[in-house]
């Protein structure tokens, strides 16, 4: 009989999520840092949680062919994640910080549901990434072909009146490690390559 800890690893997490992904919006921050390793340091030092580390993701954004989605400020994406297979279907907007999403169990057939049904590939977007958990916090350290490396500071919350105290705290845990204003990146990955 399997172990929970094992059911966890064959979908690549070394920790329970617990209630780190639960919510309607997710309230983030992007620093764009020349080395990765020194808040990597950090977050040992602080007692961080490794989640997943050593996840190479692929991100497919879906629209429909006349850009709606885009025009609407919403975002549909697929995410691969290896090696553990895992599938996301990640849906943004188009409220500021509203995020939804659920696993699904293959890629390539939801893929071909999306084109089934109209939409289109926009863009796609490959990334080696870590995540840690401090506190409530969830702390993304990402490597992104093409644009370099980041870290994204986010928390998740289903009360709407939270999100700018919830934004505030994620400034002073930016601090905290080390990560200055003046390296905030509030272009999305998809943005920042589109130019």
């Amino acid at each position: 009989m399997p172990t929970s800890a094992d059911l966890l690893a064959r979908q690549g997490m070394l920790a329970d999520p617990g209630d780190h992904f639960k919510g309607r919006f997710e309230v983030e921050q992007k620093f764009a840092v020349d080395d990765l390793s020194p808040v990597r340091q950090t977050l040992a030092d602080m007692k961080a949680v490794a989640f997943t580390l050593g996840n190479a993701e692929v991100d497919v954004f879906f629209d429909h062919p006349d850009g709606q989605l885009a025009q609407n400020g919403q975002v549909q994406v697929l995410r691969h994640m290896q090696p553990s297979g895992r599938v996301l279907w990640i849906s943004k907007g188009p409220q500021p910080d509203e995020c939804v999403a659920m696993d699904l169990s293959d890629f390539d057939q939801a893929t071909a549901m999306l084109r089934s049904i109209g939409f289109i590939e926009t863009t796609s977007i490959q990334k080696k990434r870590d995540i840690y958990f401090w506190n409530d916090l969830h702390i993304t350290l990402d490597d992104v072909a093409s644009l370099g490396t980041f870290v994204e500071l986010a928390i998740m919350t289903d009360d709407e009146k939270r999100l700018a105290s919830l934004d505030q705290k994620l400034s002073r845990a930016a601090a905290q490690l080390g990560l200055r204003g003046e390296s905030r990146e509030k272009r999305s990955y998809r943005q920042m390559l589109s130019g």
